[in-house]
């Protein structure tokens, strides 16, 4: 979920905030990093530790998977070679560009350009897409448990099992589930930025191009395709293109903040993230709402979703079985589950 954590940090230009870390050259490694660590934690920086680890990382050209690791254990190994090694004039200057970045609360995601979600390891993330936060690879996990359990059923065919992601992002989920099942389904994605689809469709090349043997991508789609789309459009009902239904199963991290949590954000949220991926309208249920009135045109199947953590008690009530909001849209509720933090942030509908 999108912090929802107050911050005193002043609006410091990005000069201004480079400015206020000085990473010299000829410096050791260890005393860069331990200089980092303080100067984010005087800024009141997010999670500082992890910031100049990663920044650090990515300024040394470390490995991706392991770079953080080395640079997290040099306290307990003051022999390190790499501890003692001192900084070059480049790499003084980039490290001190990025920790001004960070300063200036620009999400750590955005900075380094990539980031592992689930099994996708450096996933590409750009500006204004949502960051794939941990709590998302639970949705994928239930949504997987899902396909798992449609494979076991599904008996002799060779059909793919469909999944429609509505508001895709950066792809994490629909890619996430593509990964794993490559042979088993096929993802179509949803989004209303342009951005987040052209991204969605090269992380898609970037993860699954080689799997169907196409370096370019031009099969991609029976794996996997991103289009621009809201989800009240994505219907038959009105007059233009004619749309393939018959999904087995719908997934979405919708825009879910109320209007009035907005004001709550945590700066690294709210300056560079879009309202269009956070905030779902006066109660947070706009994209939602929009999502359960279009299911039974969707699917026979299932509908997961990620929520605000006040929303699972009023989807419950809404849509509950044998309710007449739940006969009115043809969608009853059928479970609720919380994050790993104990926040209610999943709901399971089901279309009748």
């Amino acid at each position: 979920t999108a912090r929802k954590l107050s911050s005193n940090i002043g609006n410091d230009t990005s000069d201004a905030a480079a400015a206020a870390v000085q990473v010299a050259p000829g410096i050791t490694i260890q005393t860069a990093l331990n200089d980092a660590v303080k100067a984010l934690e005087r800024k009141l920086v997010p999670e500082p530790e992890e910031s100049a680890l990663h920044l650090l990382s990515h300024s040394l050209d470390l490995s991706w998977e392991n770079g953080h690791r080395e640079l997290r254990r040099l306290p307990s190994t003051s022999n390190s070679m790499l501890a003692n090694q001192l900084m070059s004039d480049e790499q003084s200057n980039t490290f001190q560009s990025l920790l001004g970045r960070r300063i200036n609360l620009e999400p750590l995601q955005y900075i380094i350009g990539q980031w592992d979600f689930h099994d996708l390891v450096r996933l590409k993330i750009k500006e204004p897409m949502l960051c794939p936060r941990p709590e998302t690879e639970e949705l994928v996990e239930f949504v997987l448990e899902e396909v798992s359990e449609l494979i076991r059923n599904r008996g002799s065919t060779n059909e793919r099992i469909r999944i429609l992601d509505v508001g895709c992002g950066t792809g994490a989920i629909g890619l996430a589930i593509a990964n794993r099942y490559r042979n088993e389904v096929q993802v179509l994605a949803l989004d209303v930025l342009p951005e987040a689809v052209e991204l969605s469709n090269d992380n898609a090349k970037r993860f699954l191009a080689n799997h169907v043997g196409e370096k370019k991508g031009h099969k991609l789609n029976t794996i996997y395709k991103a289009i621009l789309c809201s989800a009240d459009d994505y219907t038959n009902t009105q007059e233009g293109e004619t749309y393939k239904m018959g999904f087995d199963i719908v997934v979405s991290n919708p825009p879910y903040i109320p209007t009035k949590d907005m004001t709550t954000l945590s700066e690294d949220v709210s300056r560079y993230e879009s309202d269009k991926a956070l905030c779902g309208g006066d109660d947070g249920l706009d994209i939602i709402r929009h999502i359960v009135k279009r299911l039974p045109e969707w699917t026979t199947g299932n509908c997961w979703l990620e929520v605000d953590d006040s929303h699972p008690s009023l989807i419950a009530d809404w849509l509950s079985p044998g309710s007449l909001e739940s006969a009115r849209f043809g969608v009853e509720c059928v479970s609720t589950y919380k994050d790993f933090c104990g926040r209610d942030r999943f709901v399971k509908l089901r279309v009748l």
